[in-house]
């Protein structure tokens, strides 16, 4: 999935448009990407856009203090947990966001993640959203280290 997500954001991102489902998946054909893969990531976005309505009448979220899980400690690094935090704490994403992300992170079949590929999931998370300002600040964290594949 964070092939995909990395294709979208070199393909799609720059134009600020999220193309529609069917546009996307006949791209992700085209250049090569199964399909199983692809019915994930677009199943992703989904359960994104889910989440989305839900979270604008949940509050409870942000009077909440939020531990990692064992499990989730053993797939998220300190820096990592403390980059999330601090995107919370300066209102860059939301507790709920931060939620999406954890739950992202969590989902991807490998044993731990690293903090550009985070910063990747993050951005796809607030751009699928529409928060373009916070995207603008977070596109320029992911290209300190410019990982993207060319």
């Amino acid at each position: 999935m964070v092939d995909i997500l990395i294709f979208v954001y070199e393909n799609f991102f720059d134009s600020g448009i999220y193309p529609s489902n069917s546009t996307l998946q006949t791209r992700l054909f085209a250049a090569g990407f199964n399909e199983k893969e692809v019915n994930l990531t677009l199943d992703w976005f989904d359960h994104l856009d889910k989440l989305s309505v839900a979270a604008e009448t949940n509050q409870e979220l942000n009077t909440t203090i939020r531990c990692l899980h064992a499990q989730e400690q053993e797939k998220i690094s300190a820096s990592i947990w403390g980059f999330l935090l601090f995107l919370e704490q300066n209102n860059i994403i939301s507790p709920s966001q931060r939620e999406w992300v954890l739950s992202s992170i969590m989902s991807l079949d490998i044993n731990e993640i690293d903090l550009e590929r985070v910063k990747l999931i993050t951005l796809m998370i607030l751009w699928r959203q529409g928060q373009s300002s916070e995207t603008l600040l977070l596109e320029e964290l992911l290209h300190e280290n410019e990982f993207l594949l060319h």
